[in-house]
This record gives structure tokens, sequence and C-alpha cells, in this order.
């Protein structure tokens, strides 16, 4: 079991400049690329924050289906995911928030169908990452 309170530690290090792309990690692990989108004027072509934020929902929420699906003795062949993230304009002034995130999820040769919808319909509420934001999101699941 483990002790909480549970720390994370990420590092990232830039030079100035909106074109300039800059690396980040986790753990020791090896550094990824970032950049700004170009949606935001920036070069593109790494990671960027708000893919990270998709990908650390996404990733949390299949992260808590494996265990739980363990924990239940559920089987399965596969879980693919997908998410995209909505931003826009705050009315009233140029603020930008992520608004809303359309997740879709497709769970294959899952030993008991319905069991297997179930439970990642209970890892969705369980996902702390996902649990954290304030941005509306839709879920969609399909299990053959």
């Amino acid at each position: 079991m483990s002790k909480f309170p549970l720390t994370f530690e990420v590092i990232a290090d830039a030079t100035d400049g909106a074109s300039n792309p800059w690396k980040c990690s986790a753990d020791a692990l090896e550094p990824i690329n970032m950049a700004i989108p170009v949606e935001f004027n920036g070069p593109g072509k790494a990671y960027s924050p708000e893919d990270l934020f998709g990908l650390a929902v996404l990733n949390c929420i299949i992260a808590v289906y494996k265990d739980v699906c363990e924990k239940n003795s559920l089987n399965f062949k596969k879980i693919e995911g997908k998410l995209i993230v909505k931003m826009d304009k705050v009315e009233g002034n140029s603020q930008v928030l992520l608004t809303h995130l359309e997740i879709t999820f497709h769970i294959t040769g899952a030993s008991d169908k319905e069991k297997a919808r179930e439970l990642l319909e209970r890892a969705i509420k369980m996902c702390p990452v996902s649990n954290s934001i304030k941005s509306g999101k839709t879920c969609h699941i399909t299990v053959e």
C-alpha cells in the first residue's frame, strides 16, 4: 500500500524566445522536447503543455483502469484511448481556458464485456488527475 502524501517531481529548463523549444523530464527519465504549439504562434513539432495535460488525464484513467481490472480479475486484450482538449477564451477578456475534454475509450478482448465497461466507468470516477481539473468531460466507451 502506498504511503500518503505522495510527491512527484518534474523539471524543465528553457531559454528565452517563444520559438525556442525546451526540455522537461520526470524522475531522471529521458527528457522530452517541448514547444509552444502552432495554435499559439509557436514552432510546434514537440509536445506542448496542452498535449501533456491531455496525456496526463488519458493515461491516468488507463493506469487506474489497469489496476482496477487486475484487482477484480478482469482480463482484456487492449484499451485504446483518445482525448481531445478544447480551449476557448473567457468572454469579456483575453484569458484562455481549457474548457472541455472529449474522451473516447475502446476496449477489446475483455473476459466480461459488461464488467469491463463498469470498471472503466469506475476508473474514470477514481482518476485523481481528472478529478483535479475544472473543465467539463464527456466520455464515450465501446467494448468489443
